[in-house]
């Protein structure tokens, strides 16, 4: 049995939630990254609320989630007498079933608007409650302030990679495909067209050369747009002399759980999946993800990329982005400004002074925080693409311009009379500083002859 000891972060989330609490909120988000410890640290507050009387439920939405939740509540020798273990939809399809609670606890609480989770918050609007995530965020782009009532945001990811809390990573985006025609179902990307653009035999070489180039012999999660797209993909490493397994929802749980183990002994290299090992789930093995899911959604992007980042003595980990997620939500250490009301903000491609917030590597596709000339991993020159060029141009001329009206503002406003001005741009800051129309400054100017009839 291993000994509940809290990080200094994660201590100061729960200082922070017992205050928002003090504070008279009573659904409070705690904002945690992937890999922060986010079960760890409210088990060990499920443990104290059960010492003082109270009856909680810790909530998950997936199988997978629930072995994972009882297995780090055994492990910490925490008992079961009043804590309730179990799944969002059984609670709220049979909640007669369970003692009422005194205090809720929601794991990977983004998904707290679905239908399954406000019926179980609607039957209980009293009760206290606790939201975890690492990404606070809705495909929909729907904020989560209708459900939590505060937001509490812990350590950032970069900082917990520079306290060697997670690992460091390098990030490659060879492109394998065309996605630029790629069609939409819903809010993200149609997945069964995705998978067909990356079912073609040349794709399937790409991928397994770059796998070979970069991250060679790592153990290593690829997530792929369809059972169907992830079980030929496993096909194409094993006929590579690859040892790779598909495995998805339906395969039975004793198969899931020896497929990992499996992976932990290394007697798998690569596990193919859709969605099974994203949001929540720990497989600390892991030393590289192959990204071959196009997805507008930063939650599943942030997630994916974060299960390569368990930590491990001499670790770097390795993120292949073939589908070019990194363009459309930055990289995983970015920072990114959550909130209980509004929509996350749509990361920005380039930055104020028009320059890419991301550089790719033309050579080698590492993919980095703008600002260096040379690439940091192969050393080559990196030169401004066209559009940066185009964008620096037009940043530089609306500059020019409005220096320029500026400029000539400043002089108008030492006149006092329209016949003062000295040519149309004048004329026109006058009428306008005047109130007067534009027709006004357009008829004198051409009775003056500033301008032709």
């Amino acid at each position: 049995m291993q000994e509940l000891k809290l990080r200094p972060y994660q201590t100061d989330a729960l200082h922070r939630t017992r205050e928002a609490f003090r504070s008279g909120y009573r659904r409070p988000l705690v904002v945690l990254p992937c890999g922060a410890g986010k079960t760890v640290l409210f088990a060990y507050m499920a443990s104290q609320s059960q010492a003082r009387g109270k009856t909680v439920w810790f909530l998950v939405h997936r199988r997978e989630l629930l072995d994972q939740t009882i297995a780090t509540f055994k492990r910490f020798g925490i008992p079961l007498r009043t804590i309730h273990i179990g799944m969002v939809a059984t609670y709220a399809n049979h909640p007669e079933r369970y003692p009422k609670p005194d205090f809720i606890i929601f794991d990977e609480a983004h998904f707290s608007m679905a239908a399954t989770w406000q019926k179980l918050i609607n039957l209980y609007p009293d009760v206290y409650i606790v939201g975890l995530t690492a990404t606070p965020c809705r495909l929909d782009g729907k904020p989560l302030g209708t459900t939590y009532d505060t937001m509490v945001v812990g350590i950032s990811t970069r900082e917990l990679i520079q306290q060697g809390y997670l690992s460091n990573y390098r990030y490659f985006a060879p492109s394998v495909a065309d996605l630029s025609g790629l069609k939409r179902k819903g809010s993200d990307f149609d997945p069964e067209s995705a998978a067909e653009l990356l079912m073609q035999r040349a794709v399937y070489g790409d991928v397994i050369g770059n796998y070979r180039k970069y991250a060679n012999g790592l153990q290593t999660i690829c997530y792929c747009s369809s059972i169907k797209h992830s079980m030929a993909m496993a096909e194409e490493f094993q006929k590579a002399g690859i040892n790779a397994v598909h495995f998805d929802g339906n395969t039975p749980k004793a198969e899931r759980t020896r497929i990992v183990q499996d992976f932990r002994d290394k007697k798998i290299q690569i596990l193919c999946n859709v969605d099974l090992i994203s949001v929540g789930f720990d497989v600390p093995d892991c030393w590289c993800c192959i990204l071959l899911r196009p997805t507008m959604s930063t939650a599943l992007a942030i997630q994916q990329a974060g299960r390569a980042l368990r930590p491990q003595p001499g670790k770097t980990a390795i993120i292949l982005d073939h589908v070019g997620n990194y363009t459309r939500h930055g990289l995983p250490d970015d920072s990114r400004e959550w909130s209980l009301d509004s929509k996350l903000p749509q990361h920005k491609e380039y930055k104020a002074d028009g320059t890419l917030a991301v550089t790719q590597c033309p050579e080698c596709f590492f993919t980095f925080p703008s600002g260096s000339d040379h690439c940091p991993n192969c050393g080559a020159e990196i030169k401004k693409t066209r559009q940066e060029i185009r964008n620096i141009k037009k940043i530089h001329m609306e500059e020019i311009k409005r220096q320029y009206r500026q400029k000539t503002a400043a002089a108008v406003h030492e006149k006092s009379d329209i016949s003062e001005c000295r040519n149309m741009s004048e004329v026109m800051a006058w009428c306008k500083q005047n109130g007067k129309k534009p027709g006004y400054g357009y008829y004198y100017a051409r009775s003056k002859g500033m301008i032709r009839a």
